[in-house]
């Protein structure tokens, strides 16, 4: 029994798992399958079978569903975008921030650009977390700046949704999300600011935090 997922929007699917990976060997690899099946699958001269199929959501760490037919009921459809450990290196794919007007900081839409390569002990070492937890993101704007530059890259914790210690965080705001600096005040609210003083500050009493901001890497 096979699937009859080689239409256009599959192979869309499957190319972002590619760039999770890297490359093509090593998708291949962790499906148990050869690169030629994969290319096959790729150029639509050929489908999945269904332990295939299986095979490679779960080497990509999304549903069976979204691959196959691109809706996704709960998590899946972003985990693609996630960070994928492959040997000594960690594959995380590089998301951009757009921006709907004024440079403001907030996404409206998402797409994954290509993957930078992390040295795995590096991130557990100095990053002290789980690769599973991160995601990169290219920031496109300058209301963190000079902190966080246009284009600079930066890595969010996801396992840490919620405030714990003045820092710079990601955050769910205005239906998008935003990269601000959140401080404690001595009343207990939250001062949302952005570091480039051109953007105005904002003392809430909460917010949806979606992760804390680990590292900032940019060009010098």
């Amino acid at each position: 029994m096979s699937t009859t997922v080689v239409d256009a929007a599959f192979r869309a699917r499957l190319t972002q798992v590619i760039q999770s990976f890297g490359s093509v060997v090593s998708l291949a690899t962790a499906v148990g399958v050869s690169d030629n099946a994969i290319y096959k699958w790729l150029s639509g001269r050929g489908q999945p079978s269904v332990g295939n199929l299986v095979a490679l959501a779960r080497a990509a760490r999304v549903s069976v569903e979204w691959l196959a037919t691109g809706s996704e009921p709960a998590q899946g459809a972003h985990a693609v975008t996630r960070a994928v450990e492959h040997g000594d290196f960690i594959f995380m794919p590089r998301n951009s921030i757009r921006f709907s007007s004024g440079r403001d900081g907030i996404l409206r839409s998402e797409q994954v650009v290509d993957s930078i390569a992390f040295r795995a002990d590096w991130v557990k070492r100095a990053l002290h977390t789980e690769s599973r937890d991160l995601i990169l993101i290219e920031v496109i704007g300058d209301s963190m700046a000079p902190t966080v530059e246009d284009s600079d890259l930066i890595l969010a914790n996801l396992a840490e949704p919620r405030f714990r210690q003045d820092g710079i965080y990601l955050l769910r705001q205005d239906g998008g999300l935003a990269v601000k600096r959140i401080q404690r005040r001595p009343d207990g609210k939250l001062l949302v600011r952005s570091d480039n003083p051109k953007y105005e500050a904002m003392v809430v009493s909460n917010v949806k935090i979606i992760g804390r901001v680990i590292w900032i890497g940019g060009c010098v």
